[in-house]
């Protein structure tokens, strides 16, 4: 990817976000007319991005209130009392500003044809216009008793039955775009035009271009806007309206009767193989809008991405939220899916997303909501590292003590340095990072990132996962089946010991597949045939293949032969004659393993498949019934099928070392490294040795203890700790 002198400094330099500026949204005006903010203590926030520009950290961003107060109404006032605030002290940083462009209050009641309405609210232009304000106008996109997450607010946020603007609505764009060339302008105008470098869009539920409803498990977008606009994009895609009445099975379907599909349909469908990868004709209409909500989505942030681009000659960089189905099983409800269209956006330079919020604690692996990894290959990818330090007041702490805090700040630094990411220190509390201590370790961290950027990063990893984005337009989404494939087996394959990249279906065309010598498919539930064929002749052989529960059985036709004709494993159903499912592993490739069971708090409510005995196929796992749970096969491949991806860390260390991987540590222990430097983050109490691949000098960063021309060192760590090795050429000068 070629890059411009601007996205060069922001993939160069770490970002700070403070809650400088954190405003209601939609605006909340006080008596006099003027915009309420969360914090009035500016000169506090200010004061963060000091302590972080010291640090080393040159790039600031916060939300900046964009200005857009009513109808027609802008009033720059708090912007401008934002940016100077900022600024006073910190004249020397590059700001991003996050813009928030959702609806004004008013906005709504003068056009209640393009407000979102959920399931259960009125689909009459004047019912709708008689909820907005009221106590059924959900503001946030989210149940709320005591209103918004630290704020001021009172008003309680709860089963509201419309939303703000509909992500469909060109009225909204058109009105949202107008409101944002005025405070680019507004900024043109200022005096510190030179010091923004880019905008991050953002709307919808807590500006993530997230759709209303989605984090409370509701459904919409059943507005006028949404329905009309669904009808349109339904006669592009099938050409006529009589092949649109058939794929939908709406055979009286006009532009003004649309049904959308009730809730109980759109997910935790598990009674079937066909509900489950919705493969029933009355299917279709749930796929096919999914997809529209993806469109509508990156239409809308390439159509602000644009307005930025234009109004700055292309200078300034943009930037949104987008790509969060690693961690959302509701990510098509939400319009996450279209990666590749906004990888290949003009308009677009970076994505972002908060950390995953699943097993982020001191002594856990972390990890991303979206595919970094293949984000980095055409754009820059950015993790919201919204951590809760030890010193954070009221509120879940993702550590207790000031060495835990060390430690996850270490492993986010390590993790996204090997993921190419660019780094992204967030202080949404305010006050998380108040501390000399803990600003001293950033500072740390920031010359050791340095340093570390004088020599181009590159992947050491033999083990790869991969996950799929199409897939999920066709499996029906379900909280338990998610957490199970795309969480809790992401989270064990990373406390292998070893590090593990990670990728989309779609990249491993393009991608060099050599250094791989074990690769999972994670959720490939969606396989072109032709297309897998020219993927597997770039696999080298010898390769060991992990397929989990029905790769490729849509593909687009649903069946089981499919999973067949992609790994060469027949499977059939057994029903569910077994809702948590024993597997033997003692017959495993390499030594011993303990037995797997599925111990979720959850019933795994998921029609379960076996193999079927052929020549050729030996049996490594079954059912407690005998049935086949796991077996493999060769061919140019080593194949290896799992029912479910049932699979510890000590099980995927298993694999790997049968398949020749190089580990740097012992099971329960997290290790991102890259041909630089090796971090090492153990779960539990370890006595054991690190080995390198051949003879190096290294320097422990969080001791300053070195070694020269060494094969292995002792690796002697408790629990919950961090050891940071940065590798270094004998030319280089020495860290200590």
């Amino acid at each position: 990817m070629e890059l411009s002198c601007t996205q060069r400094r922001i993939l160069l330099n770490s970002l700070f976000w403070s809650r400088l500026g954190f405003s209601y949204d939609p605006p909340l005006l006080d008596e006099n007319g003027k915009q309420v903010l969360f914090s009035d203590d500016l000169e506090r926030f200010a004061r963060y991005h000091y302590d972080f520009l010291k640090a080393g950290v040159k790039i600031h961003t916060s939300i900046l209130p964009s200005g857009w107060i009513g109808i027609d109404r802008y009033d720059y006032e708090l912007t401008d009392k934002t940016l100077d605030a900022l600024f006073e002290t910190n004249r020397d940083l590059w700001y991003i500003p996050r813009v928030k462009l959702n609806v004004p209050r008013d906005w709504g009641y003068a056009y209640p044809e393009e407000l979102f309405v959920y399931f259960e609210g009125p689909h009459d232009r004047e019912e709708i216009r008689s909820l907005v304000g009221t106590l059924r106008h959900d503001f946030l996109g989210y149940e709320a008793p005591y209103g918004y997450y630290m704020g001021k607010d009172n008003r309680p946020n709860v089963g509201g039955l419309i939303s703000n603007q509909s992500f469909a609505s060109q009225k909204w764009l058109q009105d949202a775009g107008e409101a944002l060339r005025r405070l680019i302008e507004n900024i043109k105008g200022g005096p510190y035009a030179d010091r923004i470098i880019g905008y991050h869009i953002a709307y919808g539920t807590s500006g993530e271009t997230v759709l209303w409803g989605r984090i409370s498990g509701r459904f919409g977008d059943y507005g006028i806007a949404a329905r009309q606009a669904f009808f349109q994009w339904g006669m592009e895609k099938y050409q006529s309206l009589e092949r649109l009445r058939e794929a939908w099975r709406q055979p009286k379907l006009e532009k003004d009767n649309i049904q959308l599909p009730h809730p109980d349909l759109r997910e935790n469908r598990t009674d079937s193989l066909k509900s489950v990868f919705r493969a029933n004709p009355e299917d279709q209409i749930l796929i096919d809008y999914e997809r529209f909500m993806s469109d509508v989505n990156v239409n809308a942030i390439e159509h602000f991405g644009r307005i930025v681009k234009d109004e700055t000659k292309g200078q300034a960089l943009v930037g949104s939220f987008y790509g969060y189905f690693l961690e959302v099983d509701r990510s098509g409800y939400t319009g996450h899916l279209e990666l590749d269209k906004i990888l290949n956006s003009p308009y677009v330079d970076f994505l972002a997303a908060p950390i995953s919020y699943y097993r982020r604690n001191v002594g856990e692996p972390g990890g991303e909501i979206g595919p970094a990894q293949s984000i980095n290959r055409k754009k820059l990818w950015f993790d919201e590292i919204d951590i809760r330090t030890s010193i954070c007041e009221n509120d879940a702490k993702n550590a207790e003590t000031l060495e835990e805090t060390k430690t996850i700040l270490w492993r986010e630094f390590a993790k996204n340095t090997a993921h190419g990411s660019g780094l992204w220190w967030m202080d949404l509390g305010g006050g998380w990072y108040d501390s000399v201590e803990i600003m001293k370790e950033i500072k740390l961290i920031e010359q050791t990132r340095r340093h570390l950027q004088k020599k181009p990063g590159k992947s050491v990893s033999e083990i790869l996962l991969v996950v799929d984005e199409e897939s999920f337009y066709h499996i029906s989404p379900n909280h338990t089946t998610h957490n199970l494939f795309m969480k809790e087996f992401v989270r064990e394959a990373n406390l292998c010991g070893a590090p593990v990249d990670m990728y989309r279906f779609r990249d491993l065309k393009e991608l060099d597949l050599a250094q791989y010598k074990i690769i999972f498919f994670v959720n490939t539930f969606f396989i072109n045939h032709d297309e897998w064929l020219q993927t597997e002749n770039k696999i080298p052989s010898g390769t060991t293949l992990v397929w989990f529960y029905a790769p490729g059985i849509k593909n687009p036709d649903f069946g089981l032969k499919n999973v067949s004709k992609i790994t060469g494993f027949e499977v059939q159903e057994r029903g569910f004659k077994n809702l948590k499912p024993v597997i033997d592993m003692n017959k495993a490739i390499v030594g011993d393993c303990s037995t797997l069971v599925y111990d979720g708090e959850q019933p795994l409510e998921l029609p379960l498949l076996e193999v079927i005995q052929k020549d050729g196929i030996q049996v490594l796992g079954q059912y407690n019934d005998g049935g086949i749970a796991s077996a493999t096969r060769y061919s140019n491949h080593k194949h290896i099928y799992f029912a479910l991806p049932l699979l510890s860390s000590e099980h995927i260390r298993l694999l790997a070392k049968d398949a020749g991987c190089h580990f740097y540590a012992p099971s329960n222990c997290t290790v991102y490294a890259d041909n630089r430097f090796i971090g090492v983050f153990p779960r539990v109490a370890i006595n054991s040795e690190l080995f390198f691949q051949k003879p190096t000098t290294v320097t422990n960063m969080v001791n300053k203890e070195s070694w020269e021309q060494i094969i292995s060192i002792p690796l002697v760590m408790d629990a919950k700790t961090v050891a940071f090795f940065v590798l270094q050429e004998q030319n280089e000068d020495d860290l200590c």
